[in-house]
C-alpha cells in the first residue's frame, strides 16, 4: 500500500470544506542523470462536487550528474502539484480515499531537468583521454586516428 494515501470520505458531498495534510516519505525516481530518494509534500484537499482537488507542493532532494563532465551534487528542489479526483483518470478508492504517489512521481520527475549542467560554463571532458576539462586542462593528444576516415579530418578544419 502506498505511503501517500489520503482519506476523503469527510470532504465528499460537501463542497468547499478543505483540510490540509502533508506527507514525507520515499519515493522511487530514477532517470538518466538523476535521482529522488523521498520527498516532503505539504497539500490542500478541498471538496468539490463529487470531486477532490489536491493541490500544494512538493520539496525534495534531487541527486544530479552533469551531462557533460558527470560531476554529482545535490540540489533541493520544489514543485507544485494540481490533482483532481473523482474523474475517470484519477478515481476516489471505494473506501473514500486518494492515492496521491503517481501524481507525486510524476511532478518531481518533470521537475527535474532532463540535461542537468554543474554550470553552463562546464567544459565536460576530453574526449580522448576522459580527462575532467574543468579542473585539468588536457595539454592535447597526438592525432593518431585508426579510424578509416581519419584521411578527411584535414577536409573539416578552417
Amino acid at each position: 500500500m502506498s505511503s501517500y494515501v489520503a482519506h476523503v470520505s469527510d470532504l465528499l458531498g460537501h463542497p468547499g470544506s478543505r483540510r490540509s495534510v502533508s506527507f514525507d516519505g520515499p519515493i522511487d525516481v530514477e532517470l538518466d542523470l538523476a535521482s529522488v530518494d523521498g520527498i516532503h509534500a505539504d497539500m490542500m484537499l478541498e471538496s468539490a462536487s463529487d470531486e477532490i482537488v489536491a493541490k500544494g507542493t512538493i520539496e525534495f532532494d534531487v541527486t544530479l550528474r552533469c551531462n557533460r563532465c558527470l560531476t554529482e551534487w545535490v540540489e533541493t528542489m520544489k514543485t507544485s502539484v494540481l490533482e483532481v479526483f473523482g474523474t475517470d483518470e484519477t478515481p476516489i478508492g471505494r473506501d473514500g480515499s486518494i492515492d496521491l504517489e503517481q501524481t507525486f512521481r510524476d511532478e518531481v520527475a518533470l521537475a527535474v531537468p532532463m540535461v542537468p549542467l554543474c554550470s553552463p560554463e562546464c567544459r565536460g571532458l576530453c574526449p580522448t583521454c576522459g580527462t575532467d576539462l574543468n579542473t585539468d586542462p588536457c595539454s592535447g593528444h597526438a592525432d593518431v586516428s585508426t579510424s578509416p576516415f581519419g584521411a578527411l579530418r584535414h577536409l573539416l578544419e578552417p
